[in-house]
């Protein structure tokens, strides 16, 4: 567990912390996202949105690079960048069929006019879910302005943050004219390794 330091802990819906060569790890990632050849297209349910997964031996040269990897076994075939367009918003769900967490590097934050907001389940009950091809749970319909958010989240430039994916969650870039760029990591074992299980084993009780 050396070299992790925690900066705010707000479990159990994130945790924000540092580690040793954060930085340097951050440009790394960030030029190789600038490497790539991504496509332009977004999600069609989601416009401004995009996923955009490594090829397998650059995902697993990044998980060399990262402590995170060597303490938390995560998935090569996962690394993926999240990029939020500037005016975006993306409705609340939960990631995947199963999945607890996520390991998210900040690569860039450009400003504090992104927000994240957790939301308690009872409370979004009514929405019909869409599983979106078992990718992501998503509460069809959703109108953030209907609800009060159970705590929210303003990233900042670089950090890693424990993220609880398997809380309904949103967020929101209206406000923003930047582009959002975020590194998320996934578990090999979704829906068995849960976010306390990953505080724990990084940051300690």
């Amino acid at each position: 567990m050396s070299g992790y330091t925690v900066i705010e802990d707000c479990s159990p819906y994130y945790i924000r912390f540092t580690h040793t060569g954060l930085k340097e790890f951050v440009d790394y990632i960030l030029e190789i996202y600038n490497q790539q050849n991504w496509p332009l297209n977004s999600s069609e349910s989601n416009p401004g949105f995009r996923h955009c997964r490594l090829p397998l031996e650059i995902a697993k040269t990044v998980l060399e690079k990262t402590p995170v990897a060597k303490d938390i076994e995560l998935n090569m075939h996962r690394v993926s960048y999240f990029t939020s367009a500037p005016g975006m918003k993306y409705r609340a769900h939960k990631d995947g069929i199963d999945h607890r967490f996520s390991l998210n590097y900040t690569v860039k934050i450009l400003d504090d006019k992104c927000v994240t907001s957790w939301y308690n389940d009872d409370e979004l009950k009514h929405y019909p879910i869409d599983n979106i091809g078992g990718v992501s749970r998503e509460c069809l319909g959703f109108d953030s302005s209907k609800h009060t958010a159970q705590k929210t989240m303003i990233a900042q430039p670089n950090e890693c943050i424990l993220f609880n994916t398997d809380i309904f969650h949103s967020w929101d870039n209206s406000q923003s004219i930047n582009e959002r760029i975020v590194l998320t990591l996934r578990s090999t074992t979704p829906g068995i390794v849960y976010f306390d299980d990953v505080k724990k084993v990084l940051l300690g009780d």
